[in-house]
């Protein structure tokens, strides 16, 4: 019952049935082996040798690198396609999180394969191959890191024309830094100054302001120029104030009319922003007491 069940998933669930008809999937099957995993067991281990594949029959199971899930897999899906590929080893590992069955394929089972059936076992290698690679490029995609230092241009309303006679006075200053703005303002940049933007985020109410702050607690911010009109309620206020709080938390300077903002373009530009800034006690004190609550867990 078990080859059945195989052959049944990898011919109705697997992406096998995109590329392969069910006669040769069958063939497959027969070339493979079940085994069944209980919950939490581990079946495949990061750093061991990159020597079999696998296809969930039942079960669930999650990719893990350093302690973080990269993937959840169901019934169908297939791991350890790094078999082919030029990784000597694994680069995650594979955690059952269930009684989990699947049809397990080593590098012998595909030489087997490849002596009765030559052509097929080539084709299944070269679509084995092409799963790697687009998952490999998602994963990159995934967890590429940005390391570029912006400085944010933000302004209310009814602040946007100050900041575009700002930008346009001192135009040779910001060219000099990557941007980041709303696309709004990025526009009107655009076509006050000439100069473009790096990157844009949404309007402050529809969640620009958190995605400034986010890019703040990553480094990604060198300095923040807010030109806010101090006569006026806003309804995301609480963003705003958020915003100012995460400045003062990582040290980020902040500008809010146009002196303090020319302030800061000169403060950057002089290469003061590169030293060590002044320890913040505050944060440090907030981490180690984050690091005791993960120990005493």
């Amino acid at each position: 019952m078990d080859r059945n069940d195989l052959i049944t998933t990898l011919q109705n669930e697997a992406n096998l049935k995109h590329c392969f008809n069910k006669e040769d999937i069958a063939i497959l099957a027969q070339h493979m082996s079940v085994k069944t995993f209980d919950d939490n067991a581990i079946l495949m281990r990061k750093d061991e040798p990159a020597d079999c594949m696998a296809f969930l029959v039942s079960g669930r199971v999650q990719i893990i690198e350093d302690e973080r899930q990269i993937a959840l897999l169901t019934t169908g899906d297939c791991f350890g396609e790094s078999m082919f590929s030029e990784e000597a080893t694994r680069v995650a590992s594979v955690q059952a999180l269930e009684t989990t069955k699947v049809g397990w394929f080593t590098i012998h089972d595909f030489h087997d394969l490849l002596e009765t059936k030559q052509r097929l076992a080539l084709q299944f290698r070269e679509v084995f191959k092409a799963v790697g690679r687009a998952r490999t490029e998602q994963h990159a995609a995934e967890t590429y890191t940005d390391k570029r230092k912006y400085l944010a241009l933000i302004a209310h309303n009814n602040m946007k024309e100050s900041l575009m006679e700002f930008c346009r006075i001192h135009t040779h200053k910001l060219e000099q830094f990557p941007l980041i703005a709303t696309g709004t303002t990025g526009s009107m940049l655009f076509k006050k100054t000439g100069m473009c933007l790096s990157r844009k985020v949404a309007s402050g109410p529809l969640g620009g302001d958190q995605a400034v702050g986010t890019l703040i607690s990553t480094q990604n911010i060198i300095g923040v120029i807010f030109f806010r009109d101090p006569l006026s309620s806003h309804p995301h206020h609480a963003d705003i104030e958020a915003l100012g709080r995460l400045c003062d938390v990582y040290q980020i300077p902040l500008a809010t009319n146009p002196q303090s903002g020319e302030a800061i373009l000169d403060y950057l530009l002089s290469g003061k922003a590169d030293h060590q800034p002044l320890p913040n006690r505050v944060l440090e004190s907030y981490v180690k007491g984050q690091k005791k609550v993960v120990e005493a867990s």
